[in-house]
């Protein structure tokens, strides 16, 4: 099958190690130690690294290296009892995390030494199977975030994307997968044995086993949008159109869904709507065109009265902004006017930002835009390119990948801390993340 029309159809839809921000910190990162555990048992010293890493993508904090002085002096089961906090005020710690292990049940104790105050999470239970455990890890974590820092994690989110490997003979193959949020306990949605690509979740999935999700399949030869739950090893395609539909966005409320058809002539933007239970109400509606212009990705404002999408009816790629509202005789604002090649919006759920791929120097970057301020501003740099950049629902944590057409990687950043942390594991080109919502 030829698959070639995703890249003549959409040109400028799909395209790290050495970045370096240029946004304003939102707060210097504290430091934390966290002790080992009170334990014999290596398994909890595993655990203790999922923690490890969950604090240190926070954007608030940075662990510490284990301090030998500092075990002696934690290294106690009930450490509470005996914490002196006079002695932790001179090592200038702000926090610190000390666990402890009864039976098969792990407590936590937090200290925080500029308040003089102490906080302990118990009975988390430990069955001894990473997959699980881990995600009791990460529900910690995001407590002990809001409690320290006021904001709740995202460690407990989890990310849908498509893995496209190459199959020699029966070339490209590419497949849906989910993760959690740090790129561990990945699992197969589909098994299409096809080229499955832009996958997103409606709201409300979080947490849940079972849950459906969409995204684009290639299999009858033309894009379509598909419809699928993660217990079934099945899917269907939503609409009933002729020609090609891809590039799914949904709204907050899972209450319609943006799109791109050529169902009318042209790649155009479309909104289908959805009743209460999620089935297609009424027909697509197309909300805007333009003469010889690609219309490409969008994402919904959080009160789903606007989109954002992209077009090259002025020219290069940018991203404009239509409110929903007033379609008829709709003026696009030109949202993006610093660089000549911008792709694939992602609207935060705080409707304060937009993050996007725009094309510096000959490589793509993740920027961001600032409704307040109506600023673009660079969030990375460096030697390889980066597309589909996804909102966290914190609307602090950025996912994004890279693409240098034969590999493709995942990679986690935030907008206080620096460093991106690359989360994919294994073979293949992982593209297209997309966040799990609250």
């Amino acid at each position: 099958m030829n698959y070639k029309f995703l890249f003549i159809f959409i040109p400028f839809l799909v395209f790290a190690e050495e970045i370096e921000i240029r946004l304003k910190t939102v707060a210097n990162s504290k430091p934390i130690y966290l002790a080992k555990t009170y334990t014999d048992e290596p398994y909890f010293e595993e655990l203790r690294s999922v923690l490890e890493f969950d604090l240190n993508t926070g954007g608030f904090a940075v662990v510490l290296p284990t301090h030998a002085a500092w075990e002696e002096a934690l290294h106690m089961a009930d450490v509470k009892r005996h914490f002196n906090l006079n002695t932790w005020k001179l090592e200038k710690v702000p926090f610190i995390i000390c666990s402890a292990v009864d039976g098969k049940s792990l407590r936590v104790t937090v200290f925080d030494i500029e308040k003089g105050s102490s906080k302990s999470y118990e009975g988390i239970d430990i069955i001894g199977q990473i997959d699980v455990d881990r995600k009791q890890i990460h529900k910690l974590s995001d407590a002990i975030h809001k409690d320290l820092f006021g904001l709740e994690g995202v460690a407990s989110c989890r990310l849908i994307y498509s893995l496209r490997e190459n199959k020699g003979d029966a070339g490209f193959r590419s497949e849906i997968f989910l993760s959690d949020f740090d790129g561990a306990n990945t699992r197969q949605l589909t098994f299409e044995n096809d080229y499955c690509v832009t996958p997103c979740f409606p709201p409300h999935t979080m947490g849940l086993t079972d849950f459906t999700f969409f995204f684009v399949s290639y299999k009858t030869g033309q894009s379509k949008i598909y419809r699928s739950m993660s217990s079934e090893k099945k899917s269907e395609a939503i609409f009933d159109l002729g020609g090609n539909q891809l590039l799914p966005a949904l709204n907050a409320k899972a209450s319609a869904m943006a799109f791109i058809t050529d169902v009318a002539g042209r790649p155009d933007l479309f909104v289908q709507n959805f009743d209460v239970v999620g089935r297609v109400y009424g027909k697509p509606k197309q909300v805007y065109t333009a003469p010889r212009a690609t219309q490409a990705s969008s994402t919904f404002s959080p009160d789903g009265k606007k989109i954002a999408f992209v077009s090259d009816k002025d020219g290069p790629p940018r991203i404009y902004l239509i409110d929903l509202n007033n379609t008829r005789k709709v003026r696009p604002q030109m949202l993006t006017k610093k660089n000549r090649e911008n792709t694939s919006p992602s609207w935060s759920a705080d409707g304060k930002k937009l993050a996007y791929s725009a094309k510096v120097d000959g490589v793509r970057q993740i920027w961001i835009y600032n409704f307040e301020t109506e600023e673009e501003i660079a969030l990375t740099t460096g030697p390889q390119n980066k597309e589909n950049p996804s909102w966290a629902p914190d609307s602090f944590h950025l996912a994004y990948n890279t693409d240098n057409e034969e590999a493709g990687e995942l990679f986690l950043i935030n907008l206080n801390q620096k460093t991106p942390v690359k989360i994919s594991k294994g073979l293949g080109q992982k593209r297209f993340p997309y966040w799990e919502t609250r």
